[in-house]
């Protein structure tokens, strides 16, 4: 996975405002999994991925460019 998954994924999420909370709900994972994800201690499975990019309303490769 892209080095910018993290922080693509902050940036859309800030910019939709919605919180790690609330986008831990829409995927059904711990709030602490998505912080994990943002700080690059851990990556979403590539099932997870395809919905956060449903949430984000993004494309994978937003998500995962430079």
């Amino acid at each position: 996975m892209s080095a910018s998954f993290a922080k693509n994924l902050r940036t859309f999420r800030k910019i939709q405002g919605i919180t790690q909370s609330s986008l831990s709900v829409a995927l059904g994972v711990s709030r602490t999994t998505v912080s994990a994800w943002e700080n690059k201690v851990s990556e979403p499975d590539l099932t997870t991925l395809g919905r956060i990019k449903e949430v984000l309303n993004v494309s994978y490769e937003e998500l995962l460019d430079d």
